[in-house]
């Protein structure tokens, strides 16, 4: 079983083959399950939670990592796809780690396909960035009609010898398309981790995201909630804009660490939820 644009969601790289690929679908019963699913190393993926109770059937799955993490000259890739009609929750056990990088970078790439009237939620914890790690990442998200993506890509600097080193660098591309390949937004950045925290803005905060919502229920009045929620947040400084188009919803966040950064995203996913459905997500492992 396929979902139509999961060829315009391929790799950064063609000639990369997905060490994760998943695609979930939606039984006669409503409840939604992993229609296929394929986990090289370093990646190992749990069985399909069933933990709200709206939407009914939503599967929740935990990706777990097998590695020790990032290292020079690595190249991962996944792709998750939810059918027409599924609902699903991705999310990470922990965070990865990008190690020290002397000769050459790592690059990792996903690929988010959501069919049509399908809800698919992916928010992993974020990377985090030893001294001397130079890492690119790519996401790239195909959206068909009636669907709803949310999702957040967070890094995290810290220097575990505590000696102020820096990450290398840190390049980041988020690409949003509708179901015919048709570009909607596109996020590009690319920091230098020797001025991290220390230049403007930036001053004091170690984790960079974005989160973003697209589809329907991206609005207005999601906009203004997701506000208010930031403003009540502590240790985190962050805006909500609408992406071209009124195509959804991206909000770009500074926090002072790690723990900071999660009680923003799950306070921005939960009052997602709470909007569109009018209860609290289940509690996640």
């Amino acid at each position: 079983m396929n979902v139509p644009g999961a060829a315009a969601a391929a790799s950064a790289d063609p000639a990369l083959t997905a060490q994760l690929d998943l695609s979930f679908a939606r039984a006669p019963s409503g409840a939604t399950y992993l229609a296929r699913q394929y986990a090289g190393f370093p990646f190992h993926v749990t069985r399909a939670l069933q933990l709200d109770e709206q939407p009914s059937g939503m599967a929740t799955v935990v990706l777990q990592s097998l590695g020790a993490g990032l290292l020079q000259g690595d190249r991962l890739a996944m792709t998750i796809a939810a059918q027409a009609g599924a609902a699903a929750h991705v999310t990470t056990q922990g965070s990865s780690v990008a190690h020290a990088m002397t000769r050459q970078g790592a690059r990792q790439d996903a690929a988010l396909v959501v069919g049509a009237g399908a809800l698919l939620e992916y928010l992993p914890r974020p990377m985090i960035l030893f001294p001397q790690a130079d890492v690119t990442t790519s996401l790239d998200i195909v959206l068909h009609d009636g669907a709803t993506v949310m999702w957040c890509d967070g890094y995290l600097a810290h220097d575990p010898h505590k000696q102020d080193g820096r990450f290398t660098r840190l390049a980041a591309e988020t690409a949003l398309r509708d179901g015919n390949g048709v570009m909607l937004a596109l996020d590009r950045f690319e920091i230098d981790g020797s001025v991290l925290g220390e230049a403007g803005v930036m001053a004091g905060y170690a984790v960079h995201a974005s989160i973003g919502i697209a589809g329907s229920g991206a609005d207005a009045e999601l906009a203004a909630l997701w506000r208010a929620t930031l403003d009540a947040v502590e240790g985190v400084y962050g805006g909500v804009s609408t992406l071209p188009g009124e195509a959804g919803l991206f909000c770009r966040l500074l926090a002072r660490d790690g723990v900071a950064l999660r009680g923003a995203m799950l306070a921005l996913w939960r009052a997602m939820r709470m909007k569109r459905f009018g209860v609290e997500p289940g509690v996640r492992p």
